[in-house]
């Protein structure tokens, strides 16, 4: 009545699902400090979305959020506070992106800069 059950790994092993690949992390904007480059980086992952810190290229600070917007407007206010302790912009060769989907340069003159 009873059927044995499978102990071969390698058919287990198949019925996992496919690997997931990586996020590709986007780079909201960079500063540079007395000694070290600070990135504020977005991750989108399956929840919602990632504010990070990487600093000196490794990973630092990893902030979870639901929404975008609310992410964004939290990297903007840390931006800033950063920029007001003394550290200073770098200029990206890249576009970042904004909340608005503006595409933009490291220019803080305006979104048509």
């Amino acid at each position: 009545m009873n059927e044995p059950r499978c102990t071969n790994r390698s058919r287990a092993g198949a019925l996992t699902p496919a690997r997931r690949r990586s996020p590709v992390p986007i780079v909201l904007w960079r500063l540079r400090g007395a000694t070290d480059d600070l990135r504020g980086l977005v991750i989108e992952a399956s929840f919602g979305y990632a504010f990070g810190f990487e600093l000196d290229a490794e990973l630092v600070f990893l902030h979870l959020h639901a929404m975008l917007d609310g992410l964004i407007a939290f990297a903007d206010r840390v931006e800033a506070a950063l920029l007001a302790q003394g550290w200073r912009v770098i200029p990206d060769a890249l576009p970042s992106i904004t909340r608005t989907g503006i595409w933009r340069s490291s220019c803080r003159c305006g979104p048509n800069c």
